[in-house]
């Protein structure tokens, strides 16, 4: 964008990326998903193992597509030391996006695979919206 590296590490405190996507209805069906597709999607086999429910859209009068209303998905990344020193040595986005993991940070995508285990949307929309991880 222009901005020296030194600037932008020493201004910006948090980043946050955000996109909305369409809120299941309460006529949500229960889906049922071999694990393995469950793991390759991205959810951990600790997920699966503990019984984790996937719904998709269902069809009411009130909604009419299995969907009503929005959620939206939050990427959060606090710019801790470890990050500032990495903007400040030119880091790519890689190089920064394997820190934020090592550091505990969801990207856009896990955090709309808590949204799908929470049944706030379908895995299938968080696909859509984040453009398949």
């Amino acid at each position: 964008m222009g901005v020296a590296s030194f600037n932008l590490a020493t201004a910006v405190n948090l980043i946050v990326a955000q996109r909305l996507a369409r809120r299941l209805c309460d006529c949500k069906v229960l889906l049922e998903i071999p694990k393995n597709a469950l793991i390759e999607s991205g959810f951990t086999e600790e997920d699966v193992d503990t019984g984790l429910e996937i719904f998709g859209p269902g069809a009411c009068e009130k909604c009419g597509n299995g969907y009503k209303g929005r959620v939206g998905i939050y990427e959060v990344v606090k710019i801790t030391p470890e990050i500032s020193k990495m903007i400040m040595e030119d880091g790519n986005s890689i190089q920064i996006a394997e820190v934020c993991q090592r550091v505990g940070f969801n990207d856009i995508f896990q955090s709309g695979l808590i949204k799908v285990k929470n049944g706030f949307t379908s895995l299938e929309e968080v696909g859509r919206v984040t453009s398949g991880h």
